[in-house]
């Protein structure tokens, strides 16, 4: 399987999913006939911080009562849910746009998430640190777009969100749209 990942946006698209499971081959046996469904993952983020919500969707390749399957899972994501952040990718955009326009330390103030500053620093260096890969996988849909010299504080960074911009235009949330187009998580 490696790193790649299953994304879904909509109720509708897990609907069509899962009417595909049993032809769907399992990504680390390749056996196909074996996928079933099998829970869920959930947790807090910001659309309900009091409460806890659906983060991904678990599917088992049966190899119970004599079944070809491995016996193992893997998770489908919502596109707009990111692997070990308590933010949405809504949340993470608004960020990253403030961040690369202003100082972090206002970027965090604008925001206003119950999170310690420390929290946000170390989610800018996640992004600091993906940016190749962003940059490389964006590369294979697309040139990016000309900036102005001295557009932004932190031009590359800068570089990068215009380039999502241009790849994913019609969308309220251009990592949402990343993540599910690559099968990987933005950061």
């Amino acid at each position: 399987m490696g790193d790649e990942r299953w994304f879904y946006r909509s109720d509708e698209e897990w609907i069509t999913i899962v009417e595909r499971l049993k032809q769907t081959s399992c990504p680390h046996c390749k056996t196909v006939g074996t996928l079933i469904r099998h829970g869920s993952l959930s947790g807090f983020d910001d659309s309900n911080p009091h409460q806890q919500t659906l983060r991904a969707r678990r599917i088992f390749c049966s190899n119970r009562k004599h079944r070809p399957g491995c016996g193992r899972t893997f998770s489908i994501w919502l596109a707009d849910k990111i692997r070990r952040l308590s933010i949405t990718t809504s949340t993470l955009w608004t960020f990253l746009q403030l961040a690369v326009v202003v100082a972090i330390a206002t970027a965090i103030k604008t925001i206003n998430y119950p999170r310690s500053e420390r929290t946000f620093q170390r989610i800018w260096k996640r992004f600091d640190r993906a940016q190749s890969g962003i940059r490389t996988a964006l590369l294979g849909r697309g040139l990016p777009p000309e900036l102005p010299a001295a557009s932004a504080r932190r031009p590359a960074a800068a570089q990068v969100l215009a380039h999502l911009q241009v790849i994913f235009p019609n969308t309220d949330c251009p990592i949402a749209a990343f993540q599910q187009a690559t099968r990987s998580f933005f950061v």
